[in-house]
């Protein structure tokens, strides 16, 4: 925690930025169609509602993680680089946000005045710990399916959060139906 400024200084919330979220959906849509099916990023802009200037930056990142690949020409687009079982979120979150770190101190070992015998440290690695085992343990076939893996026990639950179109088993050559439409 180490000493901070007086009651003016910045604070900086623990969250994932706008374009992990960007990355996270389009990976998840992609995860939705049948595995090697090519689509291209307009579709999954429209798809997801991701605005169609930010998603060049994140499918390269994507890509470049070996998450996705890309494929160009008259036929191109992006596919998953491997099954959808094989990508765990935090596969997907770290390529774009970077090493997953609670707090400043432990990314930036020496930047608190308490190091190693800071009290919060330990309960901030081991929420980390939770955190990061969930999402390794959590692949995008299982948000596909709407389950998720718990940190502790590694059984697999249905997932709470709704989705804007239900996602059950892609049929191959098939597509989810577009939001709003009769399918």
């Amino acid at each position: 925690m180490g000493k901070q400024g007086g009651a003016n200084h910045e604070r900086a919330a623990v969250h994932l930025t706008r374009q992990c979220d960007y990355g996270v959906r389009a990976v998840l849509y992609l995860a939705s169609l049948a595995y090697g099916t090519v689509v291209q990023t307009k579709e999954i802009a429209t798809q997801e509602d991701i605005p169609r200037k930010y998603l060049p930056s994140i499918i390269r990142t994507l890509a470049r993680s070996g998450i996705i690949r890309t494929l160009r020409g008259n036929q191109g687009g992006v596919m998953l680089s491997r099954p959808p079982e094989e990508i765990t979120l935090h596969e997907v979150i770290e390529a774009i946000e970077g090493p997953i770190t609670l707090v400043q101190c432990q990314r930036e070992p020496g930047h608190c005045s308490f190091g190693k015998k800071c009290p919060f440290l330990t309960v901030c690695e081991d929420v980390q710990n939770s955190m990061v085992s969930q999402l390794e343990g959590t692949t995008f076939a299982d948000l596909v399916a709407g389950t998720y893996v718990e940190a502790k026990g590694s059984k697999r639950r249905p997932a709470t959060g709704a989705r804007r179109r239900p996602l059950g088993p892609p049929v191959a050559g098939n597509r989810p139906p577009r939001p709003g439409s009769s399918a």
